[in-house]
């Protein structure tokens, strides 16, 4: 477990590692290749007891380099993982995906798991069972097809592809628009500054409220 530069989270913690889905823009992907590593799902039972060892509640980004639900993963190990996390009720694991349509053990996921889904852009958004979705990840954002759409979640995350931003302008006033309109929390990446001048939004659900008013 590493303490972590994601600004949204604290930590990252990954007893899976690995993914099958070979999405285009994956940084992951692209490390695991650079050092001649499989990137194959695998469980790491050693890193199961790693949450435990944190004193301070915190945030903790679950499986920062495969995706918890993808292709190639089982649910027994999602189920040990589950175990863990129930063993830390103070602290929230924050689960982001591509395959949502594989969320399909909602009624064993742990109430201090925000569950996310990764989008860029309006036509990867697929409801998940029960509509339990806590936040979404807005990157890359490489177009304007979000649209005039309600994404509903509590939480939204822009975040440039690294290391050179792709959102367009466009695209980000149209999520920030949204999530005012809405009054829904948004976090901005450090990495959208080459093309943002004004001052980043970085605000999170548990401090800010649906109540928020827009500020312009």
């Amino acid at each position: 477990m590493n303490k972590t530069k994601i600004e949204w989270t604290d930590y990252t913690w990954n007893p899976i590692t690995g993914c099958l889905n070979s999405c285009k823009f994956c940084y992951a992907r692209k490390i695991y290749h650079r050092f001649k590593k499989s990137f194959k799902p695998e469980f790491h039972y050693d890193r199961l007891d790693e949450p435990l060892k944190i004193k301070n509640p915190s945030k903790i980004f679950v499986c920062s380099v495969s995706d918890f639900w993808g292709k190639g993963t089982k649910q027994i190990w999602r189920n040990k993982i589950y175990n863990t996390i129930m063993a830390c009720p103070e602290h929230i694991f924050q689960i982001l995906t591509k395959q949502p349509q594989n969320v399909i053990d909602i009624d064993r996921i742990p109430e201090n798991v925000w569950i996310g889904q990764t989008i860029i852009n309006r036509y990867d958004y697929k409801e998940i069972d029960g509509n339990n979705l806590k936040f979404i990840s807005f990157e890359p954002l490489l177009n304007n097809e979000i649209g005039n759409y309600r994404f509903p979640a509590d939480w939204y995350i822009i975040g440039g592809l690294t290391p050179k931003p792709k959102h367009t302008i466009q695209g980000v006033n149209l999520i920030l628009s949204q999530a005012c309109y809405f009054g829904i929390p948004v976090f901005m990446k450090n990495n959208l500054k080459p093309i943002w001048k004004e001052k980043l939004k970085q605000e999170f659900p548990n401090i800010v409220t649906r109540n928020l008013r827009c500020s312009n």
